[in-house]
């Protein structure tokens, strides 16, 4: 069931973000809604249950966002690379966790796109797409993280099946 329910939000969430989040722009970048919830996802509630959304996401996301078939799909991959360090306990805080793979995954994502956008045939001036793209997203991302955290905390239901029987 669970997987039914968050398959119904990635596809709306793919929806609204190409129809409406990719408008507007904050520091010259439109917000990656769904690479944060997906990350928020990771964090709240694992590894297992985030690798089929990044799927659902990825395929989603690349055809209503008339993309590159699977481009997207691999600028959300690096996310199940960074869900190892969830699994490590690296970081004790889930709070800074995921902030700090919310950087991680939007430094990964917009990379990946933006070698795309040189493989081509666009231009080759790196330092200027990190200055004004890579950097920007990654930024606006972070700022968009607590709220999406919040809610994926607050949604996120009460597992019976973890618990101790008495």
């Amino acid at each position: 069931m669970r997987y039914w329910v968050g398959t119904f939000a990635i596809v709306f969430l793919s929806l609204l973000q190409a129809a409406s989040v990719d408008q507007f722009k904050i520091m010259g970048v439109a917000p990656n809604l769904m690479l944060v919830l997906l990350v928020a996802w990771l964090v709240v509630r694992g590894l297992d249950d985030v690798l089929p959304m990044i799927a659902v996401a990825g395929i989603t996301l690349g055809l209503v966002g008339l993309q590159t078939p699977g481009l997207v799909l691999l600028g959300l991959l690096p996310i199940a690379g960074l869900g190892l360090l969830r699994e490590l306990h690296v970081i004790h805080s889930d709070a800074l966790l995921t902030l700090a793979l919310v950087l991680a995954a939007s430094l990964a994502y917009e990379t990946i796109m933006l070698l795309d956008i040189m493989a081509t045939g666009g231009v080759l001036d790196l330092a200027t797409a990190v200055t004004r793209a890579v950097l920007p997203a990654a930024i606006v991302n972070l700022a968009l993280t607590p709220p999406v955290y919040v809610v994926m905390r607050l949604a996120k239901s009460n597992d019976t099946r973890r618990r101790l029987a008495y």
